[in-house]
């Protein structure tokens, strides 16, 4: 270690914090169900503030509650235990807000899949599920594990009044039921209800956001106390600023198993006396759409999505129309980010667009269920561009970030590592996986194999993740996003991604107007990357891609894609 300093030891990320967080971080909080947890804020409310809207519908906080409830008596009805599982498998409708908490009000282990796992990878995931709430425009993909005779009871739940996405017009089998069934059938139910938390027990099963390239998925365990954790780190964070402020709304399209999101945008909002917009259709246009129409305080998503709106927020502008964006409160960038320069325009158009705030960078972690730093500035846009890695900014309250090398030690400041995280909303683990148990999960420790380094005020910058690397035939080492990095430099290009596909592939984004032919380009960078490169490695392929790099349905650069359209 080349510093005396210890970053995880020394915390100077304290500074940043409001008086009072230490007060909050200290308090002991009742050993209870998240559920129980989050009723109590949402009565607090009295009843003032809508819960919900969906597509035009508004749900009171009481109608929440009873909607709760109602799922419990359907869940126990149909003969669940405390320790028993259910599968949730669908979009961010209300239904599955409400089994969702009715499952952990009851003791009831909701298991939530991956939505965009392939198809077969569904089968190892489906758990020990005897029930599972499935969308009805996804039914199809889940139908092989649904046959598992495990499977009692297969309740399919609809977008509706939403009619744009599809009924599939399922023909119900014996042991498919509609919603509507269900609730007649077993929502009668009389007994208990509330169950106790049971310490260290997975109440939920989420997953990771990503993917691997055989369409699999890391599920993991959060427990009642690690999510309640969670919710008092954000307490405490919410005296710097009030971001999550009483009266006002967030907007969420992401799927219930994004659970970084599903905390920041769903459940702390609720807990806080604001109302959510839900609408379970992603997509970059949809995005742009509802945030100009909603207008709300709070709203989280990829960096790609918010290019795309800050696109359309220029070619209104362009024609007179510049929008007004004082609505925005706590904006937020996560799940993946974008370069210093991209950040920079879109917070230089958004403080045109009187706009109070800046665009806050984040890293957050299933694993930790939500947040682990924010660049979060209550006012103003004071923003660190000068790096080529995007601020990510300072550490949750609650939360101790460290930077270690491949041995498990502890580097410096400014410099680059593997990031580390300690908090008490950690996962339990990860399930039917005592290897990877074993490999991230150490001494409260998570290693999270992302690249990042801290600057000299304990804020984090990362840089991507640790598998994305090639080693030259000399032996040597390079991680794909210093290449794309090197590949960025160049002033005719506007970004760059680099994978390795049996041959290194360069996607190159050009400016929009450069002086030179796509051949002379390719020319020039690959000249450039010779003397950037270990010996005996070259990029074999270029592709040039116009606008920006493409995005998937949830608004992550669509590698996938990239290996195919360059196989």
């Amino acid at each position: 270690m080349n510093s005396t300093h210890r970053p995880s030891e020394e915390m100077r990320w304290k500074k940043f914090y409001a008086s009072g967080y230490e007060e909050i971080l200290n308090k002991e909080f009742p050993q209870e169900t998240l559920w129980k947890f989050l009723e109590r804020g949402i009565r607090a409310d009295k009843n003032q503030h809508d819960a919900l809207v969906y597509f035009g519908t508004r749900i009171s906080r009481q109608t929440f509650v009873e909607k709760v409830h109602l799922w419990g008596r359907v869940i126990k009805g149909m003969g669940l235990k405390e320790g028993d599982e259910l599968l949730l498998f669908g979009p961010i409708l209300p239904e599955f807000i409400y089994i969702m908490l009715a499952a952990d009000m009851t003791g009831i282990t909701a298991n939530l899949p991956n939505l965009m796992v392939k198809a077969e990878a569904l089968d190892a995931m489906v758990g020990k599920s005897r029930v599972a709430f499935v969308y009805d425009g996804l039914e199809r993909k889940i139908r092989q594990a649904l046959q598992k005779s495990q499977f009692e009871h297969v309740v399919i739940l609809s977008a509706s009044p939403l009619t744009s996405i599809p009924h599939l017009g399922l023909r119900l089998k014996a042991k498919y039921l509609s919603a509507d069934a269900a609730i007649r059938r077993f929502g009668q139910y009389d007994g208990l209800l509330e169950a106790e938390a049971v310490q260290g027990k997975s109440a939920y099963i989420f997953c990771s956001s990503g993917t691997s390239n055989k369409g699999l998925a890391n599920q993991i365990g959060m427990s009642d106390q690690a999510m309640i954790a969670m919710f008092r780190n954000a307490l405490a964070f919410n005296l710097n600023g009030t971001p999550f402020l009483e009266g006002t709304s967030s907007y969420c399209f992401l799927p219930p198993f994004v659970c970084t999101g599903f905390f920041a945008l769903v459940l702390a909002p609720l807990f806080r006396g604001m109302t959510v917009y839900l609408d379970p259709r992603p997509s970059a246009k949809r995005f742009t759409k509802n945030i100009l129409s909603i207008r709300p305080q709070v709203a989280l998503t990829t960096g790609g999505f918010w290019e795309h709106f800050i696109k359309h927020i220029d070619r209104l502008t362009q024609s007179g129309k510049r929008p007004d964006l004082s609505f925005f409160r706590f904006p937020v960038m996560g799940g993946e980010g974008c370069t210093p320069e991209a950040l920079k325009h879109i917070n230089e158009v958004m403080e045109e667009c009187g706009s109070p705030v800046a665009l806050t960078s984040g890293f957050g972690l299933s694993e930790t269920f939500s947040v682990c730093t924010v660049d979060y500035e209550p006012t103003g846009f004071k923003k660190d561009y000068s790096r080529q890695a995007v601020c990510v900014g300072y550490p949750f309250p609650g939360v101790t970030v460290g930077i270690f090398d491949e041995n498990g030690q502890e580097l410096g400041y400014e410099e680059r590592g593997e990031i580390w995280v300690k908090t008490e909303s950690l996962t339990n683990g990860y399930l039917n996986s005592p290897q990877l148990n074993q490999a991230r999960l150490q001494g409260g420790w998570l290693r999270t194999q992302d690249i990042g380094e801290l600057d000299a005020n304990g804020k984090l910058f990362v840089y991507g993740r640790m598998d994305q690397q090639v080693t030259a035939d000399s032996g040597e080492k390079i991680y794909l996003f210093d290449i794309a990095r090197r590949l960025r430099e160049d002033p005719a290009v506007k970004d760059a991604l680099v994978l390795e596909n049996g041959t290194l592939i360069a996607v190159v984004v050009p400016e929009d107007r450069i002086r030179e032919t796509e051949k002379e380009l390719v020319r020039r960078l690959d000249n450039s990357l010779q003397e950037f490169l270990p010996s005996g490695l070259r990029v074999e392929k270029y592709y040039l891609e116009h606008g920006q790099l493409r995005i998937n349905i949830v608004g992550k650069i669509d590698r996938n894609y990239y290996k195919h359209a360059t196989a």
